[in-house]
């Protein structure tokens, strides 16, 4: 199930996100007190990792870095090197979980509380899965390096638990292609691909019911409390301020990967009676079947612009029992079969 989170006016981030990263850039001839000023922070708030940054200055603070030391992949090799118990909190709700799917689904679900403003989805599709990430906060701009070191951040999680030279089957950018991508390939030890809807891992099922080195049940109930608490005192990670609208479509969303859609579900998602949430939708003009569509025709563009999904396995996660009727439902939607899109739009959606 996704996570959202923000409302304040700037998105923050836990500063253990940033641990190490002094010793990092100096190692790299960086002037660290140059690159934190330019990029709207002071090093003195790197120091206790449960302090908040602002989310669009920590994203900045690797853009000043790749000129600053003249390596354009620095946030490429942060992420890299990045011991996943550095973390913080987030990362040990990952490592603390019983297996290595539950690793992915609390991280998934919890990610939202350690940083503000940010899509994260662990999304299984026949054999192979994928661990989304993504900011959405129109406001920052320049992400790159940030979406490239938070997967190298991902899959060190997967690699403390199934070894050091795990490597996905393909890694996911939205961003274009850099100059120094072969790069890329070497860290990920994958197939890159950029330009795609989302960031993402995309790995096999092999390995998801191993056992976490560390698993603590106890010990991970104490942690993933007290990230939750903590995000409680953050204004941008206070309860959104959402429209009737986007709150139905968000539930929408979350649903789709449980195929329990039905408006009783959505309705019990919301905490709210059935015709209580009718009357609402009413109230506003809204009809459920209507957002329903919307929904899923807004989610069959993300994953149809991903050439690596299968028709089927896309139809599947929008709970659609047979692909025969999602076909029929996107022809409806866009005038033409989901392949035929596909191919039409492929050249705009590969590098």
């Amino acid at each position: 199930m996704p996570r959202f989170s923000g409302t304040g006016e700037n998105a923050s981030v836990l500063a253990a996100a940033a641990w190490g990263v002094e010793r990092f850039m100096q190692d790299r001839g960086g002037d660290i007190d140059r690159i934190a000023g330019r990029a709207g922070l002071s090093t003195r708030q790197f120091s206790l990792p449960t302090d908040a940054l602002d989310l669009g200055a920590y994203c900045r603070l690797f853009h000043e870095a790749a000129a600053d030391t003249q390596d354009g992949n620095i946030g490429l090799w942060f992420g890299q090197q990045f011991d996943p118990r550095k973390l913080g909190l987030i990362g040990y709700v990952a490592l603390l979980s019983p297996t290595v799917s539950d690793a992915l689904h609390n991280l998934a679900s919890h990610f939202g509380y350690h940083q503000a403003r940010t899509e994260t989805r662990f999304v299984q599709q026949g054999d192979l899965l994928r661990l989304d990430y993504a900011i959405r906060d129109p406001a920052i701009l320049t992400r790159r390096h940030d979406a490239e070191l938070t997967m190298g951040m991902f899959c060190n999680i997967l690699r403390h638990a199934l070894g050091p030279d795990w490597a996905p089957e393909e890694v996911h950018f939205e961003h274009s292609q850099p100059e120094q991508a072969e790069e890329h390939r070497q860290a990920f030890q994958a197939n890159i691909r950029f330009q795609c809807s989302t960031n993402s891992l995309v790995f096999r099922r092999t390995g998801l019911d191993r056992p976490m080195p560390e698993a603590d049940p106890i010990m991970l109930e104490v942690i993933r409390s007290s990230l939750i608490s903590l995000a409680r005192s953050r204004p941008d990670l206070a309860a959104p301020h959402l429209s009737l609208k986007e709150q139905v479509v968000q539930h929408i969303r979350a649903a789709l990967e449980d195929g329990h859609i039905e408006f009783p579900d959505i309705a019990a998602r919301m905490n709210l009676p059935p015709w209580t949430l009718q009357r609402r939708l009413a109230q506003f003009n809204l009809s459920y079947s209507a957002l329903l569509e919307e929904t899923r025709y807004a989610e069959a563009l993300r994953y149809l612009a991903i050439p690596t999904q299968d028709i089927s396995a896309i139809a599947r996660t929008l709970a659609y029992t047979e692909t025969s009727a999602f076909s029929r439902a996107f022809r409806k939607w866009s005038g033409m079969s989901p392949r035929a899109w596909r191919q039409q739009n492929m050249r705009d959606l590969t590098p």
